[in-house]
């Protein structure tokens, strides 16, 4: 369908969403919430889709929340269903089967953060800058990015960079784990795109059980998350992509997966 405020492409089984407005360093408005959550309603549905790149147009991420929009929110009500209907659209990002690569240059900043986050990895140019500014405004995240950011580096140091505001670099995000990758500045989406065809290239069931298994795993107690990790590796050695690996290898050939 046509987007106002962002793009989405899919080529070779990869999907690049790019977020495009730049005359506001692509802040999140209303109308690109709308926008975000048709995209992903999109790419749940389309099954040819083997891993998906986020990203923003004119070197920048997303630099947050449109405050111009976002303002005309008055009351405890208003700001509580925003947040519920950001927070339910990310929820659905990260829960796509196939994994997600944030590519961050430019400006990761408050919401923008947040959305970061809601990736399943994120590649950052060293330049980049990426924060949590949203106290400078009297208020906090509220799109999920909290809880994701205590996983990622832990209760101090979220809270240190929540209570602060402090803007780090791509290059301090990566050594505090917010990132996996650092690369040199204006290669963020290039590195991004090498590591989605990288999975597209992957035994598509094997790709959906893997990122299944860890993220259900999470909410599980240990013993139960690696019995889960055991009934994901059943089905998968009962494939037809397993049976053709298995003879690809001993014809030394190239496999052809099916995603059954």
């Amino acid at each position: 369908m046509d987007y106002k405020n962002l793009t989405l492409e899919t080529v070779d089984r990869v999907a690049t969403l790019t977020i495009r407005r730049p005359d506001v360093k692509n802040a999140i408005d209303l109308a690109t919430m709308d926008e975000l959550g048709e995209a992903v309603a999109a790419l749940e549905a389309d099954r040819t889709v083997q891993a998906v790149i986020l990203t923003g147009a004119g070197g920048t991420f997303v630099s947050g929340g449109d405050l111009r929009s976002l303002e005309t929110l008055e009351g405890i009500e208003a700001g509580r269903a925003m947040s519920r209907r950001m927070q339910g659209i990310l929820l659905r990002l990260e829960g796509l089967e196939v994994p997600v690569i944030a590519a961050i240059e430019g400006y990761a900043l408050g919401g923008g953060a947040e959305v970061a986050l809601a990736c399943d990895m994120r590649i950052a140019a060293a330049d980049a800058w990426i924060g949590f500014k949203q106290i400078a405004m009297g208020i906090m995240v509220g799109w999920g990015g909290g809880q994701r950011l205590r996983a990622l580096v832990g209760r101090g140091r979220a809270l240190e960079l929540l209570l602060t505001g402090d803007v780090v670099t791509g290059e301090e995000a990566h050594r505090l784990g917010i990132v996996e990758r650092v690369v040199p500045p204006g290669k963020a989406l290039a590195e991004a795109e090498a590591l989605a065809r990288r999975v597209a290239a992957q035994p598509p069931l094997a790709v959906r059980a893997i990122k299944r298994a860890l993220y259900q795993g999470e909410a599980m107690p240990r013993e139960q998350g690696i019995a889960y990790e055991a009934e994901c590796f059943a089905v998968l050695w009962g494939s037809r992509d397993h049976g053709e690996a298995v003879q690809a290898h001993f014809a030394r050939r190239p496999p052809a997966f099916r995603g059954e």
